[in-house]
Order: structure tokens, then sequence, then C-alpha cells
């Protein structure tokens, strides 16, 4: 029985698992759309989702301009509610110095978290720089998949994964 087990195995042991899906979303990023199979477009697509998320948090200037707008619902969500009242409470105090530091604090971590998950350091700040910013008011959904029927040699089903406009 597979009780409470997440996840795709894709016939793998655990390194080259996760080695593919770096790769994959390293490939996502880099050319904006990728041709794989179903199953490993079906398993890497929430994974680069997730990394998209934590790439808006790496924008200290979205930060502080959320801040400032008392958006307690956005802050909240990128941020445990704590974080998110210290925030507001900066902006509202007008200490823009140490409402600048803590998100940049803030925007340093996320940034780290998408390096270490992707490994490379151009795409990671692409991710952050170009890409991210692009989905700013986008609540999720980043990406789309499209089937694209069965590939010549082994009649394995392919998809196309891509970021939305």
């Amino acid at each position: 029985m597979r009780h409470r087990k997440v996840g795709r195995h894709l016939g793998r042991s655990s390194g080259h698992r996760q080695a593919l899906y770096r790769n994959l979303m390293k490939e996502l990023f880099r050319h904006e759309r990728i041709q794989t199979t179903e199953a490993k477009a079906r398993a890497v697509r929430p994974l680069a989702e997730r990394l998209v998320t934590k790439a808006r948090k790496g924008r200290a200037e979205r930060v502080v301009e959320l801040a400032r707008q008392r958006d307690v619902k956005k802050l909240s969500a990128w941020f445990n509610a704590k974080r998110a009242e210290q925030l507001i409470a900066l902006a509202d105090d007008g200490d823009e110095d140490a409402l600048t530091r803590m998100a940049e604090q803030m925007a340093l971590h996320a940034r780290r978290q998408v390096l270490a998950q992707l490994g490379d350091k151009d795409i990671a700040m692409k991710l952050v720089e170009d890409i991210a910013p692009r989905f700013e008011d986008r609540p999720g959904g980043y990406t789309r998949m499209f089937k694209l029927g069965m590939r010549q040699g082994d009649a394995a089903k392919m998809a196309l994964l891509e970021l939305v406009e």
C-alpha cells in the first residue's frame, strides 16, 4: 500500500532523482520552456512553482513596498504573521533604515534558498531578477503543460512544460 507516500520515483535512486529535478528546473528557467516526458513534467512542475514563489520573496524593494502599503495578507503569505507585523510596525514607525535592513535580510535568505535548490548562480539570478517580477500579482500557476503525443523511438508520452506569460 502507498498510504501517505508522496512524490514520484521515476525508477531512479533518490540522488539521481534529485539531480534530474534540479537539471530540469535549471533548463526550464534558462529557456522558459522544456520538452520532456509527461511523467517528468508532472514531477518537476510543483517544485518549479515553489521555487518561483521563493524567488518572488527575493526582492527587498517589493517587501518594503508591501510593508508600506500595510498588505498583511501578502506579507503573511510570504513570511509568518509575526514577521509581517514586524515589517508593518517598522513602516508605521517611519524607521526606514531598520525596515530596509530587515527586508534585505529576508530577501537575501530567499535568494540563498533559491540558489541552494538550483545550484547555478546565473540561473538563480535570472529567476529572481527577471522571471519572478513577471508573476508579482499572480497567486500561483506559473507553469503550463501541453501534451505532445508519443515519442517516435519508444512511444513515451511527451509534454511541453513552459512558464506562462
